[in-house]
């Protein structure tokens, strides 16, 4: 089997779905993380970047951006994208409200104090939390369709994200936090869980790294700030 590679920055942030997409596909895959401005600097002189974003996947020939198409390719190749075209439109909704929900966990590193992050948690609970624990309640398996599909393991993906920043969080949805057990367990995405090759939760040390391949200012809570703006 063709081996995969993921090029990011060195931790987990927009890139952690496609692994979790990989992961659930059974692809081989390796982690590229990028740590110094010259490494993106030659990515994007290669002419790999499609639109000089990061993440990239490269896979069976395509060179791919964007986290939502390299999603939705893996899961059409795998068969996690529905049986039909409204089941397939509902599994879109759901992911797209998953994109939403999953902000304020990928934000969470950059905020001032972790009771800031934690706010933010909740908030997004309150608004989205209900709505899925209802597209899950009397112990349907899956938040769209009748089979797992790539709205279950980002959703899954997302609650995940939120446990570990806030273990409590889940403890009003008990539909949700059980659906995150089940997809957690799929052999695919727990052999992902358990490898080397999943990154630690992101910290500050993390939003330095970005900063520091971007050549971009760090938060403003952050001492020095502009350490990596080009003078």
């Amino acid at each position: 089997m063709t081996i995969a590679t993921l090029t990011y920055f060195a931790g987990r942030g927009r890139a952690e779905t496609t692994r979790w997409m990989l992961g659930v596909n059974e692809i081989p895959f390796r982690n590229v993380g990028l740590t110094e401005p010259e490494d993106f600097e030659a990515l994007r002189a290669s002419g790999r970047l499609p639109f000089n974003q990061l993440p990239l996947l490269e896979f069976e020939g395509l060179e791919l951006s964007q986290s939502s198409a390299m999603i939705r390719h893996l899961a059409r190749r795998g068969g996690f994208y529905g049986d039909e075209d409204i089941e397939r439109t509902m599994i879109d909704m759901v992911a797209g409200a998953v994109a939403d929900f999953a902000e304020p966990a990928l934000s969470a590193p950059f905020q001032r104090t972790a009771a800031q992050a934690r706010a933010n948690l909740e908030a997004a609970m309150l608004k989205f939390g209900e709505r899925f624990e209802a597209r899950l309640a009397d112990g349907r398996e899956h938040v769209a369709g009748g089979r797992l599909s790539f709205a279950d393991v980002v959703l899954a993906e997302a609650t995940t994200h939120y446990t570990e920043i806030a273990s409590d969080i889940l403890d009003k949805t008990p539909w949700l936090a059980a659906h995150r057990e089940r997809v957690t367990t799929h052999p695919g995405i727990a052999d992902y869980l358990a490898s080397q090759q999943r990154w630690p939760l992101a910290d500050a040390n993390y939003v330095i790294s970005v900063a520091k391949v971007l050549s971009r200012a760090l938060p403003p809570h952050f001492p020095d700030p502009d350490r990596f703006v080009p003078v």
